[in-house]
């Protein structure tokens, strides 16, 4: 990799860690005020599964990861759908081409987005009723898709399989009481999505 690439690549880095970065921001935030005194041990407890133990959560994340991201890409060849072309779309695919790009790919949003949209948005506002719960795990999956429009304008599958994948992570995380099997299922998700696309198209999208 010359100096100019590597340069390159540290600030492609630098920007997915930077976009990143809010969410965990507002996310402590959000576990301050609402359980103040207890930040730290409101977190250890998102990686606690309720009847699972470590290994059943990983496994039970691992299957569907591979299911979603299976039949998500079984759509999207089978609809022939391609992701809008930009600039933006050139840069991940450079980054794609790297071990530690597509780390931060399916890593990144697999743990951060899954911390702040389930172990905060949900986890913070459940356990009132079924009812609230329900409401709660739809606001968290609405925000979810909100923010992946502008990544997909007009692409309407990919807004179809981020609302349902948002739904299915969502779950995950509600049923077993743990982001262990939906960070694991979201990593993985990123992981295919993206590599199919950068061996695929001439352009890549940020993962769904």
């Amino acid at each position: 990799m010359s100096e100019l690439n590597a340069r390159q690549h540290h600030k492609l880095l630098l920007q997915i860690l930077l976009g990143l970065m809010p969410f965990l921001v507002l996310g402590v935030a959000l576990i301050a005020i609402f359980r103040w005194g207890e930040i730290i041990p409101y977190i250890g407890s998102l990686f606690v599964a309720h009847e699972l133990s470590f290994l059943h959560a990983s496994l039970l994340g691992l299957i569907v990861g591979t299911i979603v991201v299976l039949v998500s890409v079984g759509l999207i060849v089978k609809t022939n759908t391609q992701l809008p072309q930009s600039e933006g779309t050139e840069m991940i695919l450079q980054l794609m081409r790297t071990p530690s790009g597509i780390a931060a790919s399916a890593l990144g949003g697999g743990i951060v987005e899954e911390f702040f949209f389930r172990g905060v948005l949900i986890g913070l506002f459940i356990g009132y009723n079924p009812v609230v719960d329900g409401i709660v795990i739809g606001i968290s999956t609405l925000l979810f898709w909100i923010i992946h429009i502008p990544q997909y304008k007009g692409v309407y599958l990919a807004y179809g399989l981020v609302c349902i994948n948002g739904l299915i992570f969502a779950l995950l995380f509600y049923l077993t009481g743990s982001l262990i099997p939906s960070m694991i299922a979201h990593a993985i998700y990123n992981l295919g999505i993206g590599i199919y696309f950068m061996r695929n198209t001439a352009t890549v999208q940020h993962p769904l």
